[in-house]
């Protein structure tokens, strides 16, 4: 267990004894402040009521991944700066705000970085009221974003950052820790994108199809490369490009009645797994 960690246990070590419910398994449901239930149904993040922050303790912040760290700019955010921790994303969602930090950063291959022992602290107003972590630390925590208007995606900290988790508030105001959504609404709600993330692109494309996104192929190509030439062989002509070094990205277009759908893939394998994707809504 790393010195981050064992702060992190010690600080809610009288949270945990004072909530055995939480020894019986990820999904028990235990209680913060203010009676706000809080729950994880995923396996490796838990979810605990805290009151304040561990100190941080020091980590490399190297120049190449200062672009992944965020300037605190709410009092939560201020509280995390303030107890040593580099700030990675703030979001609101319910009535709570979430910022996700981490101790520190190193750099890899392709421009990326692996972000290290990272949670999630939830306040409301300027009170801390919860900590997600990974009882693992590493890098399975890095950040947070938006998600279908009313809810946090959770992201690892890898070198190629997945999501990992949603963060939702429920009716009552309680806090859960769930596994990804099936499917994400975008531009409004008038299209929707399945959970395609891991997913080899020729089984992703059938299930966008299905969804309502269709294949659109370049016009034209630059260059001779052939990773994109076997792509298209094998029945995904809407490859646009691939990298040749580094992660081996590929990038591949959708279009759909609500906008147009990038999809990013990683690997060299004949068919390689979805990593991300982006929407750009149509006006109107």
């Amino acid at each position: 267990m790393t010195k981050c960690l064992r702060r992190l246990a010690a600080l809610l070590a009288p949270v945990l004894l004072a909530a055995p419910a939480i020894a019986q398994g990820p999904a028990a449901t235990t209680m913060a402040s203010g009676g706000v239930g809080l729950r994880s149904e995923v396996a490796a993040l838990r979810i605990v009521a805290a009151q304040r922050l561990p100190r941080s303790p020091v980590g490399e912040r190297p120049d190449f991944c200062r672009h992944l760290f965020a300037t605190a700019r709410t009092p939560a955010g201020g509280q995390v700066i303030a107890a040593g921790w580099a700030v990675t994303r703030e979001a609101a969602f319910g009535p709570y705000q979430a910022v996700s930090f981490v101790r520190g950063a190193e750099p890899g291959t392709s421009g990326t970085c692996r972000m290290l022992d990272g949670n999630v602290a939830i306040f409301r107003g300027t009170d801390l009221v919860a900590i997600v972590y990974a009882p693992g630390g590493g890098d399975a925590i890095g950040s947070v974003s938006a998600f279908g208007g009313d809810a946090l995606r959770i992201w690892s900290g890898d070198f190629l950052g997945q999501p990992v988790a949603d963060l939702q508030v429920g009716a009552d105001g309680g806090i859960a820790v769930r596994p990804l959504a099936a499917e994400e609404r975008v531009c409004g709600g008038r299209a929707v994108v399945p959970n395609v993330y891991g997913r080899p692109i020729n089984e992703a494309r059938a299930i966008l199809q299905r969804s309502g996104w269709t294949p659109v192929p370049p016009q034209a190509r630059d260059g001779n490369d052939s990773r994109v030439s076997d792509l298209v062989r094998r029945g995904v002509p809407e490859v646009e490009d691939c990298s040749g070094t580094g992660f081996g990205f590929c990038a591949y277009s959708y279009g759909g009645a609500a906008g147009t759908l990038s999809v990013t893939t990683v690997g060299d394998n004949d068919f390689p797994a979805v990593a991300g994707y982006s929407v750009r809504c149509r006006l109107g």
